[in-house]
């Protein structure tokens, strides 16, 4: 990729090392104190310039990694486009122009407006504009494309011939990609279940330490939540950048009747989520009815927050459902066009009587709108958007497009449906790997509740006894370390915060790798608050048993 590399020394490299050394001085200078105080967090502080100094250095392999993924992220649409406007009579120039004003093609769009420029501006054919940016763009996909799409043209090639039999290598080529990035998130899967499972036996030696040896308990477990916190920070980080860019949901930016009503029902359950807290603190705690344990308070607290989860969830099924059915509704579309000369509304009204099954009720509705001859754009768009599906949304603007622009129906509708239809067929293997990662979050709370719960029982017992012994106080504060019912509450505080923090970032990793919105991760936040609750309290009972009978 080409990289003008005196902007970057001078806006990037330089800035960057200025403010490192800056932030350097600064440390040195006035936070000596402060620092020496911090010990070991210290190198934490320390790091800063480092990191921004880094960041300089690396800026360049960001830039192109950032660029090279917008474009395999959106290749199978834009191939999937110029093989619609192909079927058309729009010139390749101005295919280029239609392409390079997709905004939603990213760094794809920018590509080819400046291929489109090299045409316009700089009086290059098509061959040569394409194999200039093919030496350029990060993508090997593209400069690949690029590369044949010069060849192909130069050789006296139908153009039309050849965009039809790309759609079959690009759509391959991004079915790789795909695949390779669900590879790395089941392996990841096995790096994760390790990396949280060992975060917590350290948690849980942190909070027995104290006891044998000393350290300050509010010490140990600060460091090990901080730990926590950036461990399971950095793996949302990395599955943002390994998993697909696949959403589910149409992607137009303009709310629903569906998005109406989740954001209703979410601003709903926040107001019960807070009424039920404090009813829970009024009868635990004012009028003492029961005495429910902390976990159990923030479980009953959360639970209301399951209505717009299973709701978004419910939804998404639907949305799935239709984008199974929606190659189909295309091909048959394209073809009842074509046979009747093109004609889509008395197409339309035909297919309205055919089952499409969840997607039926918009085709309708598509019918309805496109017969009243008053915004045939407007009424697609609406179609598309109501489905709230993005693939629906994106495929079907492209068909749409095309037809306008004179292109042939049924081809259109054969190319939009063909790779409409690969696209689904590489989500069910994501819904698989999504599934698997669901049960692995679920083990890992297990897990965490498991050691850290039984880890806390030990300490309240150890602490208990270690304070009844009729020794002198010296003995004690030599031999056996004991800590204060608060550090105790302190130690159960730290192990709902954990919990809580896992469970919350849990949920958001599990809607990242299956592509769904983030309110349906509620359904999981919920369930892995109760989980963890459930079997923390099962463990802290197992153990204050055990420990209380030797």
């Amino acid at each position: 990729m080409y990289y003008d590399y005196r902007r970057y020394v001078k806006f990037v490299l330089l800035p960057s090392t200025v403010v490192s050394l800056l932030i350097f001085v600064i440390l040195m200078l006035t936070l000596r104190a402060l620092i020496q105080k911090l010990g070991l967090f210290a190198i934490l502080l320390y790091s800063v310039p480092l990191f921004v100094q880094l960041v300089g250095l690396l800026y360049p392999k960001i830039v192109t990694s950032r660029k090279r993924k917008e474009i395999e992220d959106n290749i199978h649409f834009y191939i999937t486009h110029m093989g619609a406007l192909a079927t058309s009579e729009v010139s390749r120039k101005e295919m280029m122009k239609i392409l390079s004003e997709r905004k939603e093609y990213k760094a794809l769009a920018e590509e080819t407006r400046k291929i489109y420029m090299l045409m316009d501006k700089w009086n290059k054919n098509l061959a040569q504009a394409c194999r200039f940016i093919a030496k350029r763009t990060p993508s090997k996909i593209f400069a690949d494309f690029l590369d044949r799409m010069a060849h192909e043209i130069d050789s006296g090639e139908d153009f039309k011939e050849f965009i039809k039999r790309e759609q079959e290598t690009v759509m391959d080529a991004f079915s790789n990609v795909y695949m390779g990035k669900l590879y790395s998130v089941d392996v990841f899967k096995e790096v994760y279940i390790s990396l949280i499972l060992s975060l917590s036996f350290f948690t849980a030696f942190a909070m027995i330490a104290p006891f044998l040896a000393g350290f300050s308990v509010r010490f140990m477990l600060m460091l090990m939540l901080f730990m926590f916190v950036v461990i399971e920070v950095g793996i949302l980080f990395y599955l943002k950048t390994v998993v697909p860019v696949d959403p589910i949901w149409q992607t137009s930016g303009e709310l629903t009747s569906v998005d109406w009503k989740l954001y209703k029902w979410f601003y709903i359950s926040c107001a019960m989520c807070l009424v039920v807290f404090t009813l829970v603190l009024l009868v635990n705690y004012v009028f003492k009815v029961f005495s429910i344990p902390v976990p159990f308070i923030i479980a009953l607290s959360v639970t209301p927050l399951i209505i717009p989860g299973y709701l978004a969830r419910k939804e998404e099924v639907l949305i799935k459902n239709k984008d199974k059915n929606a190659p189909s509704f295309i091909m048959s579309l394209g073809a009842s066009a074509s046979a009747r000369g093109g004609n889509v509304i008395e197409s339309l009204k035909y297919l309205t009587a055919h089952d499409f099954g969840e997607l039926t009720k918009d085709i309708v509705s598509l019918y309805k709108r496109l017969s009243t001859r008053i915004n045939k754009k407007r009424a697609w768009e609406k179609f598309s958007i109501n489905t709230n599906s993005n693939l629906i949304y994106r495929f079907i603007d492209m068909f749409v497009e095309a037809l306008y622009l004179g292109g042939d129906p049924k081809d259109a509708a054969t190319i939009v449906s063909k790779n409409f239809s690969r696209i689904n067929s590489l989500r069910e293997r994501r819904d698989r790997t999504a599934n698997t990662f669901v049960g692995i979050c679920y083990g890992a709370i297990i897990g965490i509740a498991i050691a850290l719960y039984i880890s806390f029982g030990v300490v309240s017992v150890m602490n208990k006894m270690f304070s009844s012994l009729n020794i002198s106080g010296r003995f004690i504060q030599s031999i056996l370390h004991t800590v204060s019912s608060a550090e105790i509450a302190y130690i159960n505080a730290v192990i709902l915060a954990i919990l809580f923090i896992h469970s919350v970032i849990a949920a958001i990793a599990i809607k990242m790798i299956d592509g769904g919105r983030w309110m349906s991760g509620f359904l999981h936040l919920v369930g892995m608050i109760w989980t963890a609750a459930v079997t923390g309290y099962i463990s802290e009972l197992t153990i204050h048993f055990l420990m209380g009978n030797i």
